[in-house]
């Protein structure tokens, strides 16, 4: 255990030092940008004539957002909001090319997504609602009430979303936010992306003494396989915990870059109307980024545990990527609950946004815990586990494995 420092840097190094790794990397990087900057790409067709670039229409937008910033979402506010659309010619199909949508609705067009969101009504139904504070979020509770019954919560869990609804300020304060907007729609891919490029990278760090014929050599150091062990393990969680964090990082950058980094403390449910946590977008996108990196370093233990077992970096490969894949082509059904919540712990669906904002809950010591409290409990344990089990197979190979 005293070289224990000296072989984790050799382990680190022979990591770093593949080029694969460091393609993965760089790629991972330009997914990233792509990712986070993709809606100001391209342009806004009518009738296939270009009306406006999404740039020049984010631009617009983000104006009239901030000329909105810190005003409740109240009787006032939303008489404004009526008063434009209410300019608009009846009967339009194409309003949003209309002179009127232009000057008198488009401004109040984050309050109107808004109030539709919050009650389920259509554009339509929107435009010719009658704002009503009271019943915006009468009709929002309703809402709630439905599709907490379509979900098949349990009395149990509709009591504790009640409760949190009990905790939420109305009426609510509208904040400009794009910027963690942005980082939210895009955590499901950067997470995806992320164990990935983890699996690419790990996937032959056991295999490969085994493939070149030295790991016997192990037998011989001074060392010892414990520490040997040891040191392998470290070096690639290390690599999971700091590349989820790197690309976080420029992630984060990328989006205060581009759209801003206001709106920290804006609530959530301007994101997500029908989720009752008291929870501001920025300390939910800290949570969702938090909850990738836990991912990243639970599948690094993961697929190095793999790897020894199969003695294979390619096959840990194949089994890892289908493993991350496959959940994005199956759905459960919501009557098989069990099943369904146990498979949105799955690292390549904990985060995602769906997922994320569920309202099924785990009932642990009298007390309700919604899925970004059970992951990294739950990951912890098992990439304990899991690297147990690698430990012991490492060990016994090394003895009787030829």
């Amino acid at each position: 255990m005293a070289n224990l420092g000296t072989l984790y840097r050799v382990e680190l190094k022979k990591i770093l030092k593949r080029k694969i790794v460091w393609v993965s990397m760089i790629l991972m990087l330009v997914i990233i940008l792509i990712t986070v900057s993709a809606s100001l790409f391209g342009s806004y067709y009518v009738d296939g004539v270009q009306a406006d670039t999404h740039y020049h229409m984010f631009q617009v937008d983000k104006g009239y957002q901030q000329s909105l910033d810190k005003r409740f979402i109240d009787q006032e506010l939303l008489e404004e909001m009526e008063e434009g659309y209410g300019k608009i010619p009846i009967g339009e199909e194409r309003y949003s090319i209309t002179e009127e949508y232009q000057t008198y609705a488009r401004p109040y067009s984050a309050i109107f997504n808004f109030v539709r969101d919050a009650t389920g009504m259509t554009v339509a139904e929107g435009m010719r609602w009658v704002a009503d504070e009271q019943d915006l979020y009468v009709k929002r509770a309703r809402m709630l009430e439905e599709s907490w019954q379509n979900e098949l919560l349990t009395q149990g869990e509709i009591d504790f979303w009640k409760n949190k609804e009990e905790n939420l300020e109305w009426p609510i304060r509208f904040r400009y936010k794009e910027g963690y907007w942005q980082l939210i729609d895009s955590v499901y891919t950067i997470g995806l992306m992320t164990l990935l490029v983890i699996a690419v990278c790990l996937s032959g760090v056991f295999p490969e003494e085994h493939i070149r014929k030295t790991d016997q050599l192990i037998l011989s150091c001074k060392y010892g396989r414990k520490t040997a062990y040891l040191a392998k393990l470290l070096a690639g969680i290390s690599f999971s915990f700091t590349s989820a964090i790197l690309f976080s990082i420029v992630s984060f950058a990328t989006a205060f870059l581009l759209y801003g980094a206001d709106g920290f403390s804006a609530a959530i449910q301007l994101i997500n109307p029908k989720y009752s946590w008291s929870l501001s977008v920025g300390e939910a996108t800290l949570i969702a980024y938090g909850v990738v990196v836990v991912a990243a370093v639970f599948m690094g233990i993961f697929v190095m545990m793999l790897s020894e077992l199969t003695h294979s970096g390619i096959g840990t490969l194949s089994l890892v990527t289908g493993i991350i894949i496959l959940p994005m082509f199956v759905n459960i059904p919501d009557q098989y609950r069990v099943l369904g919540q146990l498979w949105s712990y799955l690292p390549s669906e904990c985060f995602a946004i769906w997922n994320f904002f569920g309202r099924q809950t785990v009932a642990l010591f009298g007390k309700n815990f919604v899925i970004w409290q059970v992951v990294p409990v739950l990951y912890t344990f098992l990439g304990v586990v899991f690297a147990l089990i690698g430990k012991r197979r490492f060990i016994r190979y090394q003895v009787s494995g030829r």
